[in-house]
């Protein structure tokens, strides 16, 4: 594995100089802004509008936990005008990736310009230590504060369109209150003793918080982590005692892990139905943040206030 990474490293140093000496722009009238993932590429655009041009570090529909830079990925990072991406080590190794790199393009970090009380952390197992959950978009209030710090950084790189960026944004954010109105609307449609999420990974932690679900999860925040049978046992017998009846899958992960708890939990007497696919770490097939959020308030509802 070290092998692996000095390899990498040489790579990336390599593409590094030739970047500072032959850098180019696809088009010299539009700021070239890559996101690191779909969701942020969205917000991106919505802000932005046609006088950016944009492009995304990983795949669409890919785990961003899992990412790794490839040598065509890091030629677009260093021939990009700015890196946006969301932090808290969501996206597995970018951020090693643009410490390497150093100054050659400017990366800048949306978790870093919430409010630190804002913020989720777990405590990582065997330690002691408390790593940020990254999820926040999942909070259409903390989304806002991202689209204000993208207009932010993006003003700077056209004095011509600034006042348009600040236009889009204010739409931008009309659309954020919108969403949330629906969705407290929608959550009332479910009993209170049953708004309870359990899915594979800790993706709803803000999302439990800000409309006041209970969130339940095998993984934590990071699709890393490992799964061991006590881990699927234990939360079993959390579940029995929550009298959950509902789990949910993710569309980025494999639904072995919760395909597993659903059958421990039926061989302890307990019967539980899948209750659809949510979107935690992509917009999936949905066009935009807004129908990806919709998509999944719809979804949780159609599942949890059915008898």
């Amino acid at each position: 594995m070290k092998k692996i990474y000095l390899l990498v490293s040489i790579l990336i140093v390599g593409i590094a100089i030739s970047a500072c000496q032959t850098k180019t722009v696809k088009n010299k009238y539009k700021s070239v802004i890559m996101s690191s993932n779909e969701i942020i590429d969205d917000l991106v655009k919505s802000i932005g509008g046609n006088f950016i041009e944009t492009s995304i570090a990983m795949r669409k529909g890919n785990d961003p936990h899992s990412y790794n830079a490839t040598e065509k990925d890091v030629i677009r990072i260093t021939d990009s005008s700015l890196i946006i991406y969301n932090g808290g080590n969501l996206e597995g190794r970018l951020e090693w990736v643009l410490s390497k790199i150093g100054n050659i393009t400017p990366a800048v970090s949306i978790i870093d310009c919430l409010p630190k009380d804002k913020l989720i952390y777990d405590k990582e197992k065997n330690n002691n230590k408390k790593s940020v959950n990254p999820h926040f978009w999942h909070d259409p209030m903390l989304w806002k504060t991202a689209a204000h710090f993208i207009a932010d950084n993006l003003a700077p790189m056209n004095i011509v369109n600034q006042q348009i960026y600040f236009q889009n944004e204010e739409v931008f954010l009309y659309i954020l209150d919108r969403l949330n109105n629906y969705i407290k609307e929608q959550v009332q449609k479910i009993p209170k003793e049953k708004r309870i999420i359990v899915t594979e990974h800790d993706a709803f932690a803000y999302f439990g918080r800000a409309y006041g679900f209970e969130t339940y999860y095998l993984q934590g925040s990071s699709t890393s982590s490992e799964i061991s049978s006590a881990d699927i046992n234990d939360l079993a017998d959390v579940l029995i005692e929550k009298n959950v009846t509902t789990l949910f899958l993710e569309a980025t992960l494999p639904d072995k892990n919760i395909r597993l708890l659903q059958s421990t939990l039926k061989a302890k007497g307990h019967f539980v139905k899948i209750g659809g696919t949510l979107y935690s770490d992509t917009l999936g097939y949905n066009n935009n943040y807004e129908a990806m959020m919709r998509h999944n308030i719809d979804t949780i509802v159609n599942a949890l206030s059915s008898k």
